[in-house]
C-alpha cells in the first residue's frame, strides 16, 4: 500500500508540472519579434510553438527555459506578416542546438482525448507527462470501486474534464491527505451523467485557470521590469 502511495505521488507530481508548464505556455507575456530573434541568435531559445494556416503566422511563442515562456507581437496579416518562410529562416541562424519547432494549424481541434498530456512544451517532456496521464487511466479503469464516482463519471472527468487525472490521484481510493483510513463512501457517488456534465464545467474552469496563469506571470514580469 506503501508503494502505490508513493506512485500515486509520483504521476501526481509528474502531471501537475506538466500542466503547470502547458499553463505557462498557453498565455505568456507579449514581446517584440525582434527580441525572439534576439534570443535566437544567442541560442537561448529552447522551445518554439508556431501557429497558423497557409504562408502567414497568428500566433508564435517560445521559450527561453522550462519556466520563462514569450509571445511574439507579430506583424498584422496583410502587411509584412510574419511567414513560415521567414520562421525557418530565423531558425537556420540558431547558435548551438536547434530548439523544438512545433507547428500547429488553426483547423486542428482539441478532439476527445485532452492534448497537453501528449504535448507538454518542453524537450522530450511529453514522453514522461503522457505516460503518466495513461498510468492513470489504466489505474482508474482497474479500481474495483472508485469512491468518490464510477468508472463513467471518471471517464469523462479524465477525457472532456482535461484535468480528471490529477484530481483522480488526489481522490482516489483514498484521499491523498488519509491515505491509509477506513473511510466509508460518501453518501451519493458520482454516476456517468453527473460525471459528464462536471466534465464540461471542469474543462471551461481548466481553460480559464490556464488563462489566469498567463496573465498573472505577465502582471509580475511588468511588475520587476519596473522595479
Amino acid at each position: 500500500m506503501v508503494v502505490l502511495l508513493w506512485v500515486r505521488v509520483l504521476l501526481l507530481v509528474v502531471l501537475s508540472w506538466g500542466a503547470l508548464v502547458t499553463a505557462l505556455s498557453g498565455n505568456p507575456p507579449l514581446r517584440p519579434l525582434g527580441e525572439f530573434r534576439a534570443a535566437l541568435r544567442a541560442g537561448e531559445v529552447s522551445y518554439v510553438i508556431a501557429e497558423g494556416s497557409g504562408r502567414v503566422l497568428r500566433d508564435l511563442r517560445w521559450s527561453s527555459g522550462t519556466l520563462f515562456w514569450s509571445r511574439a507581437i507579430l506583424p498584422v496579416p496583410g502587411t509584412s506578416g510574419y511567414s513560415q518562410t521567414d520562421l525557418n529562416a530565423d531558425l537556420s541562424v540558431v547558435y548551438g542546438p536547434p530548439p523544438v519547432d512545433r507547428r500547429i494549424g488553426t483547423q486542428n481541434g482539441r478532439g476527445f482525448l485532452p492534448r497537453w498530456p501528449f504535448h507538454v512544451p518542453v524537450p522530450y517532456g511529453s514522453w514522461p507527462v503522457g505516460a503518466a496521464w495513461v498510468l492513470a487511466l489504466l489505474g482508474m479503469l482497474a479500481t474495483e470501486r472508485p469512491r468518490t464516482g464510477n468508472r463513467w463519471a471518471w471517464f469523462w472527468l479524465f477525457t472532456v474534464g482535461r484535468g480528471g487525472a490529477i484530481l483522480f490521484l488526489v481522490l482516489e481510493s483514498r484521499p491523498l491527505w488519509r491515505p491509509f483510513d477506513d473511510l466509508s463512501p460518501p453518501s451519493s457517488r458520482l454516476g456517468g451523467g453527473r460525471g459528464c456534465l462536471l466534465s464540461l464545467v471542469m474543462g471551461v474552469i481548466s481553460a480559464v485557470a490556464a488563462y489566469a496563469v498567463g496573465e498573472a506571470v505577465e502582471a509580475v514580469v511588468l511588475t520587476a521590469t519596473r522595479l
